[in-house]
């Protein structure tokens, strides 16, 4: 069991761990610690010949110099690895101007427009690698559809950390990082990764009110929209297919900010799109 006490400046962190309490700092700052401890020994072999007007000031320096000792012995070094989840490489949060509902009657298909085609296409190729190039969605990805207000509701589309790119590396550092010869230190795994957001207005026919209650499974898709003028409701009808492609989601969140759980749904609890 561990518990943070507290963080002081991203230096280290004290935590209770098995009862006691520790420190943890970076595996970089190792030699400055064998370092202090080194001169806490010299300071106690100099001390013994130092003579203290009294013998309680020799006592009182004693037992202060036990306890930092042991405060320093109580050191965990932190050796820190960080995992990066597939990142777009042209990515322009402009260029993605939509959400586009549409339907076979028989499947729903949820479609993200973009009027650059570059970017859509580095958008959707990105999903693949986070999806492993697979067309059904086995939660490596995370989609959501947050309603922020009467008038807006935003889009999430991230990669999940239960991915087996995650899992599979996090086993094999966990291996090669043997406790038994790595005594007094702990492997911290750090994930990277992008969440694409926006906000978009709300509807009657928006995604989030088509999506609302919906049980189905959904396909999503890439559409083309740069024949499409916001200002000019005539050009509505000239968005096209922009990747025969599609990924199947069985479960996206639907829900209003009110609802997030700060548990199951931390990305998109904590981080608030501005609007």
């Amino acid at each position: 069991m561990q518990v943070k006490l507290h963080y002081i400046r991203s230096k280290f962190d004290v935590v209770i761990q098995d009862k006691m309490p520790h420190i943890k700092v970076n595996e970089k700052n190792e030699k400055s610690v064998k370092w202090i401890l080194r001169l806490l020994t010299i300071i106690g072999i100099a001390s013994s010949v130092i003579a203290f007007s009294t013998w309680y000031h020799s006592m009182l320096f004693s037992i202060a110099l036990f306890f930092i000792d042991q405060i320093f012995e109580q050191i965990i070094f932190i050796h820190t690895i960080m995992l990066v989840q597939p990142l777009p490489q042209n990515w322009d949060g402009n260029k993605w101007t939509g959400m586009i509902m549409a339907t076979n009657e028989r499947d729903l298909f949820l479609g993200f427009g973009f009027s650059d085609k570059l970017v859509g296409n580095d958008f959707f190729n990105t999903l693949f690698a986070w999806n492993e190039n697979e067309n059904t969605n086995d939660d490596n990805i995370q989609l959501s559809l947050v309603q922020e207000d009467k008038e807006n509701y935003s889009v999430y589309i991230y990669p999940t950390v239960q991915r087996t790119f995650i899992e599979r590396n996090y086993k094999v550092y966990e291996r090669s990082f043997d406790k038994r010869k790595n005594a007094g230190k702990e492997l911290n795994v750090l994930v990277a990764q992008m969440c694409f957001c926006k906000v978009f207005p709300m509807s009657p026919t928006c995604a989030y009110n088509c999506l609302k209650g919906n049980s189905q499974n959904i396909y999503v898709q890439l559409f083309d929209t740069s024949r499409v003028k916001e200002a000019d409701p005539l050009t509505y009808h000239n968005v096209i297919l922009g990747d025969q492609r599609s990924i199947l989601f069985k479960n996206i969140l639907v829900c209003s900010r009110s609802k997030l759980d700060k548990e199951k749904n931390p990305m998109e609890y904590y981080f608030v799109p501005k609007y």
